[in-house]
């Protein structure tokens, strides 16, 4: 035992003092910070504003003795763009050449259906998508508003009822009285799932090529005279878990270090609006119960409020209990591969069979995502080879404790084969120098007692 604890203690040392140990540790949390806080911020400091002259040269109409003129002073101005209006095109472009406006749209009469066309002019800078987007999106939501009026003489509550008619929506778990954000769940789900299958491949690579450079070095065969295969092969798997273990570690506490820089210099990111909460018991809601519901929430706050309602501490657990038993279970395999070949370029024929249940995991992720409770989810969440990545994804939306134990279970049993298998296959491959080994090479040394 005492040699095993030598060649952890040499294995972890000789990898936490690596460059690309410390490099990644201090990236890591860095790149999580900025993806979660730096779209916000952008958003908020890159939002540039539009002046955008309206013509409208449509024919006006006259409603109950009233001239009515269907477009102009019906666009509402935002953040992005601010609407003014103009009869004559002539002088509106004159405008925009002299750098009055940004852009002139022009609405004119067509004999198409519909039969209305918009013509847009810019002079300098060709305005952003969204400007656009937005003049489009208010010309056809005022053309829809004056059909309803004129050819269904409906009055303006009800065009806005129609337009805007608020249902909200409160999906909401009647265990905890948490409101459901599952678009915020799917990402994480799919955030967790995508960091595990890069792990394993990360740390199961450190250890089949450690394993590799031993063998071709032939220091090997000083290692196997004084300490037995199967623990230097022990100590190398337990040894970069602890390496795992460490850069977790240091990534939680330097995130949580920058999350608190992060609140500290901007606060509003972290604002949530008091929201009234509507009882599960209640079954019929006032319109004036719902006008004090604070229904324009910004994404920023909305997003916040999402993040509040996951149990992180109960995802990260999970997290760290599948890495460390996904790790177990593929490291043992890939050790088992690096002490197969001479060089790295022949270890994909061995490797294919170990990859191909966590590509089948991935490519499984939406159907997961779209539906964490389908027999698909659960079985994937069960069975050892895809559970790891697969259990992550559903762990956010809720997870019966009964599969998670069993799922628990099933993983560990897996592990101790494939340590069996691993060191079977390691004792015997890694002094063995200038053959092809084949599969059958393999079973052989399993069934060999």
């Amino acid at each position: 035992m005492k040699k095993l604890f030598i060649i952890i203690k040499r294995e972890y040392l000789s990898k936490v003092k690596k460059k690309s140990f410390i490099v990644l540790t201090v990236l890591g949390p860095i790149l999580l910070v900025l993806l979660m806080f730096l779209p916000a911020l952008l958003m908020e400091n890159a939002t540039t504003s539009y002046d955008v002259r309206i013509v409208d040269s449509t024919p006006k109409t006259v409603i109950k003795g009233d001239t009515i003129s269907f477009f102009e002073g019906k666009y509402k101005s935002n953040e992005k763009v601010f609407y003014s209006y103009d009869n004559d095109i002539i002088k509106a472009q004159k405008d925009l050449t002299e750098g009055k406006v940004d852009m002139v749209v022009e609405i004119v009469k067509s004999n198409d259906t519909p039969p209305i066309k918009t013509f847009y002019y810019f002079a300098d800078n060709e305005p952003s998508a969204d400007a656009k987007q937005d003049v489009q999106t208010q010309t056809e939501q005022i053309f829809k508003n004056s059909i309803l009026m004129v050819d269904y003489e409906m009055t303006k509550e009800d065009i806005a009822m129609v337009n805007d008619p608020q249902i909200a929506s409160y999906i909401t778990d009647i265990r905890t009285g948490r409101e459901s954000f599952s678009e915020v769940k799917m990402v994480l789900g799919a955030v967790l799932g995508f960091m595990i299958y890069f792990f394993i491949f990360l740390f199961g690579g450190q250890i089949m090529r450690s394993v590799g450079e031993e063998k071709t070095s032939r220091i090997v065969e000083v290692l196997v005279s004084s300490v037995k295969a199967i623990h230097l092969l022990f100590g190398k798997i337990i040894a970069v878990a602890l390496v795992g273990l460490t850069q977790f570690a240091l990534w939680i506490v330097l995130s949580l270090i920058l999350i608190t820089g992060v609140k500290v210099a901007e606060p509003d990111i972290f604002k949530t609006d008091s929201k009234e909460k509507i009882e599960l018991s209640e079954r019929v809601v006032t319109a004036d119960k719902l006008d004090t519901l604070n229904m324009e929430e910004s994404t920023t706050q909305t997003a916040n409020q999402a993040l509040q309602s996951i149990n992180f501490p109960l995802v990260l657990s999970m997290f760290l209990v599948y890495f460390l038993l996904g790790y177990l279970l593929y490291g043992a395999l890939f050790g088992a591969v690096g002490s197969l070949v001479d060089d790295d370029a022949d270890a994909g024929q061995f490797t294919l069979p170990i990859t191909v249940p966590l590509i089948l995991a991935i490519v499984c992720l939406p159907m997961v995502m779209n539906d964490p409770s389908s027999s698909l989810s659960q079985w994937l969440s069960i069975i050892p080879f895809t559970s790891p990545l697969i259990m992550l994804v559903r762990i956010p939306f809720g997870v019966a404790t009964w599969q998670v134990l069993v799922s628990v279970a099933l993983l560990i049993i897996a592990i101790v084969g494939s340590l069996y298998v691993a060191s079977k296959i390691y004792r015997s491959g890694i002094l063995m120098y200038g053959k092809q080994i084949k599969y059958k090479d393999m079973f052989k040394w399993i069934r060999k007692k």
